[in-house]
């Protein structure tokens, strides 16, 4: 397998790389988590501020929306 030989020492100088990023991942992880019901909640509100072509879509700000 002449590929995976080449492969390998890209995955060693990628290794170390990956293990300072962990710790940050973890880290942002829970904010995360806590950004996501926001994100949720301002969904709605996005798509009805968006322009015409999407306002056509039942939004709750739209008239045409039944819940």
């Amino acid at each position: 397998m002449p590929i995976a030989y080449c492969l390998l020492p890209i995955a060693y100088y990628l290794l170390p790389i990956a293990y300072c990023l962990l710790p940050i991942a973890y880290c942002l992880l829970p904010i995360a988590y806590c950004l996501l019901p926001i994100a949720y909640c301002l969904l709605p509100i996005a798509y009805c501020l968006l322009p015409t072509p999407y306002s056509l879509l039942p939004t709750p700000c739209s008239p045409t929306y039944i819940p």
